[in-house]
């Protein structure tokens, strides 16, 4: 079902981003017909419960489409619309058909709404926060947007909202992890970006010659290219894990894991990428950048830092070995999943 999915989803999203239609909307132009596209395509709603008249797949079940949308370069909350509307409908409210970005609300100012580092902001039509217990569909044209280094015109690093009135719909959040969320989706939308870039990094060194051959013939930048590469798959399969389960919703300890891993991969797949294309890489008018950005901007939000604690913490809660940690805590979780 898995195989039958993704190549459903595959063949008209490589028509739909094109790198023509990835820089456009980069640069500021509307992204309302791809996401038209995208959202015909009927994913959108896979996770909703099968009781509410949705198709009732699993965040397990989804993960290669998730995957395949970082690897596309899609630069539309594709995956976080699709885990929103199934917690929308699972509280009885009518998701709609714009997209959704998730976002956990930062610490307590007044009765303001402040979100932090929320990747492709500029592109939803509306933002679920998670807030003192309860979700928040806010819109996003009534925040204030601040926008982000990396992709001013798409991100935003600060959102904030005067009050919580603004919502549209309010429900509480029943056991879901706003942050577990998000860490499991980046995760595998990184991933996937980092396997376009290492398909990229390859056809170059395979490409570019130099001293009479290709250049990745030469020993020290198949080591490179090779570390890249392993980089990569560990982060793939970190994203696997991150979205194990029989639910749309993640484990925050499985989450966390493998954002951890996709963020200290994604350093390491950037720069060598860059290294292995030289200056070229650097230019506008190559494709490389279009994704080294996306990793670098999902990789500065803190994300990390706050992985490791939330893995430290239950670490030390444990009073043993991490060994043993690592076999109660996560591996008999994946196991069970």
């Amino acid at each position: 079902m898995t195989d039958s999915l993704l190549d459903g989803f595959e063949r008209p999203l490589r028509e739909l981003c094109t790198v023509e239609a990835l820089r456009r909307i980069e640069a500021g132009e509307s992204a309302d017909a791809l996401w038209a596209g995208i959202d015909a395509l009927g994913y959108t709603d896979a996770l909703v419960p099968a009781r509410f008249d949705g198709a009732g797949l699993s965040l397990a079940d989804m993960h290669p489409l998730f995957f395949a949308a970082g690897r596309a370069g899609l630069n539309l909350p594709f995956a976080q619309t699709a885990v929103a509307r199934a917690l929308l409908a699972s509280a009885g409210h009518e998701p709609g058909r714009g997209c959704i970005v998730i976002a956990p609300a930062a610490g307590a100012d007044g009765d303001a709404v402040v979100c932090h580092d929320v990747q492709d902001a500029a592109l939803a039509k509306f933002v679920l926060v998670s807030r003192a217990g309860e979700w928040l569909l806010l819109p996003r044209v009534a925040a204030a947007f601040t926008p982000g280094a990396y992709r001013p015109k798409l991100s935003a690093d600060t959102l904030r909202w005067e009050s919580a009135q603004h919502a549209v719909a309010r429900f509480p959040v029943q056991g879901a992890d706003g942050e577990a969320i998000c860490n499991a989706l980046q995760a595998t939308a990184m991933a996937g970006t980092m396997a376009r870039v290492t398909d990229l990094t390859v056809l170059y060194a395979n490409d570019r010659k130099q001293f009479g051959r290709a250049i990745g013939k030469f020993q020290a930048v198949q080591q490179d290219v090779a570390v890249l590469a392993s980089q990569a798959a560990t982060a793939e399969m970190g994203s696997r894990i991150g979205c194990a389960g029989t639910g749309f919703l993640p484990d925050p300890l499985l989450a966390a894991s493998a954002m951890l891993r996709a963020c200290e991969a994604a350093l390491r797949v950037a720069a060598i990428s860059h290294a292995v294309h030289g200056a070229i890489g650097m230019t506008d008018e190559h494709e490389l950048g279009l994704f080294t950005r996306r990793l670098h901007e999902a990789r500065s939000g803190g994300a990390q830092v706050r992985c490791a604690a939330v893995l430290g913490r239950a670490a030390l809660a444990e009073r043993g070995p991490v060994v043993d940690f690592v076999r109660t805590q996560l591996a008999a979780v994946t196991a069970a999943a």
